[in-house]
């Protein structure tokens, strides 16, 4: 798969449903809060003589606000907030208590309560919530005194029951919204979140195909060039057919440049190693290569070890005076991926004043890279003989 970049209108899209999906949530939590507002009122109209206004009216009173608080908290949680101002969670429940211990009929109070559990348990942490569901539970046989109604038992126990039936049902309402709301805003995150890692991952793939490609083409490129230069004089002919060649190399390397940019390219190892022969070759360099012929590669390993070739080449080319380059291929049994292709490329001539690991920078860091999330292993280290030794070891 190729990435290539987040999607603006996409992006605003979804945006656009999260702004649209809350606002539903929101929307759907009104109805319930508007029932708090609504029970004071079912009871003055519903009640008789012996109603007292002025307990209608603070229930109303505290209703209101309430609702706007539950709102307001219910908005924090919708936006992450797990743990709700203590201030606001704290005030809601007394105001919740005067409320129902305001409302004369038992059940209007029990069932105000109710409402507000349904939606408020939910914005706090569990701990916190079973401790205000256990209070929420008691607190209706304990306001019986402070009713001016006769209290019976079994009537008071029956709207009880209900009362928390109603509240089971309300929470499941909310449970379900903010349920559904936190897995489709993770899965929006998790959305973005790759999307932001396929970007660094496809910049970091694209740096080192520029390092890689670009760096060998050049030193070819600069070989051939003196190499041309110093023929000039000696032997024109020479080096026009030197000059053609880098005529032909920086057809490729351009060529090359534009795969990389695209995001494909075709990796053919046989002219790879041809290649990489030929630039040494014309550096005095004598290549021999050893295990390829006849061998068959999928087109991940084979594009891997013809990276481990070029990046091989490249470091001969900058980074030694050798008179010979090897490059072998081996298959091998490794504790650590089974069934392995094994790819070296060796010099005899390491630079002293500096380690050819070191020097080339990015190309081994790169390299590295690119092998390991092929599943493989890669190493560079000097020789006895004062050369050096690029080794990569491939999964098959």
């Amino acid at each position: 798969m190729r990435y290539h970049g987040a999607d603006p209108a996409g992006s605003r899209q979804t945006e656009r449903k999260l702004r649209v999906a809350r606002r539903i949530i929101l929307g759907s939590m009104v109805f319930v809060l508007l029932a708090m507002v609504v029970l004071p009122i079912l009871e003055l109209v519903a009640g008789t003589e012996s109603v007292v206004l002025w307990r209608i009216v603070l229930a109303e009173a505290v209703a209101v606000p309430l609702g706007v608080i539950l709102l307001v908290m219910l908005r924090d949680r919708l936006d992450g907030r797990r743990d709700p101002s203590p201030g606001l969670y704290w005030g809601s429940i007394a105001m919740a208590v005067v409320a129902s211990a305001a409302l004369q009929v038992p059940v209007s109070g029990m069932f105000f309560l109710g409402a507000w559990w349904g939606v408020a348990v939910f914005v706090a942490s569990r701990a916190r919530g079973a401790l205000v569901s256990v209070f929420l539970l008691v607190l209706p046989w304990l306001l019986i005194p402070l009713s001016p109604l006769d209290i019976r038992f079994v009537p008071f126990f029956l709207a009880w029951i209900v009362s928390i039936v109603w509240a089971l049902f309300l929470a499941a309402g909310s449970l379900a919204s903010i349920w559904l709301w936190d897995v489709t805003n993770d899965a929006v995150k998790g959305q973005r979140a790759r999307a932001r890692l396929a970007v660094t991952e496809e910049r970091l793939r694209f740096a080192r195909d520029m390092h890689d490609l670009l760096g060998h083409s050049l030193s070819a490129l600069a070989v051939k060039a003196e190499l041309a230069n110093r023929l000039v004089d000696r032997a024109p002919e020479r080096a026009s057919a030197e000059m053609d060649e880098v005529h032909e190399l920086a057809r490729k390397a351009l060529q090359q440049v534009r795969s990389a940019v695209s995001g494909y390219r075709e990796v053919d190892l046989a002219g790879e190693v041809a290649s990489v022969g030929a630039v040494l070759s014309a550096n005095g360099t004598v290549v021999s290569v050893s295990g390829l012929d006849d061998l068959a590669l999928p087109p991940e390993q084979e594009a891997l070890a013809a990276w481990v070739v070029r990046e091989g080449g490249t470091n001969v080319l900058r980074h030694s005076d050798a008179t010979a380059c090897q490059i072998a291929f081996t298959s091998a049994k490794d504790t650590t991926v089974g069934r392995a292709l094994v790819v070296e490329v060796s010099n005899d001539g390491a630079r002293a004043g500096g380690a050819p690991e070191e020097a080339s920078g990015n190309g081994l860091a790169g390299l590295s890279e690119r092998v390991s999330m092929g599943g493989g292993t890669l190493s560079a280290a000097r020789t006895k003989n004062g050369g050096f030794l690029l080794r990569a070891v491939l999964p098959l």
